[in-house]
């Protein structure tokens, strides 16, 4: 597979795109990749690799050969917007990471971090002391996807803790 012609058209596309090992470490990057993962700011080059570990975890507890992700980093007025799949090759799983790099506009001042909807919901819920099978009751959603959302809230805000977490301000 690393030497198919998917890498060609790959080398062509306008956005970056890189694929990574279980260990992750990277295996292929195209030209644009190549050329923001060198630009990008370290605080925002910590949040994406965050992003990587926890979607990594999330293939191999669900064991799926279709897994995605989506969403967008948002540091110093750049954003990077991303979409994780998984991928197999000889029965080993990779990671792809599709994604553009914009600089930030008024529209989302320095230091917002955008959140979706659900994580908005599960952030607020985390700010009143809920549990994660509090969350999952709450919201209808499986207890692993409340996990899953909580790791990708830590990752997209760069915090360690459901402490830290909530004790930035962040603009809901």
């Amino acid at each position: 597979m690393y030497r198919s012609k998917y890498w060609e058209v790959f080398q062509q596309a306008n956005q970056g795109i890189c694929v990574y090992n279980c260990k992750l470490e990277r295996i292929y990057a195209n030209e644009v990749a190549k050329q923001v993962l060198a630009n990008i700011p370290p605080e925002l080059c910590k949040q994406f690799k965050g992003i990587c570990r926890c979607f990594l975890a999330m293939v191999r507890a669900t064991k799926t050969s279709l897994l995605n992700y989506s969403g967008s980093l948002d540091h110093q007025c750049v954003i990077i917007s991303f979409c994780f799949f998984s991928i197999y090759s000889d029965k080993q799983a990779l990671i792809m990471v599709v994604f553009d790099y914009k600089a930030g506009s008024d529209n989302n001042p320095r230091g917002k971090v955008p959140f979706t909807r659900r994580e908005k919901d599960i952030l607020n819920a985390i700010a009143t002391g809920k549990t994660n099978k509090e969350i999952s009751a709450m919201l209808s959603i499986g207890f692993e996807t409340v996990k899953s959302h909580v790791r990708n809230l830590l990752a997209k805000t760069g915090t360690s803790s459901r402490t830290e977490l909530i004790s930035k301000n962040f603009h809901l």
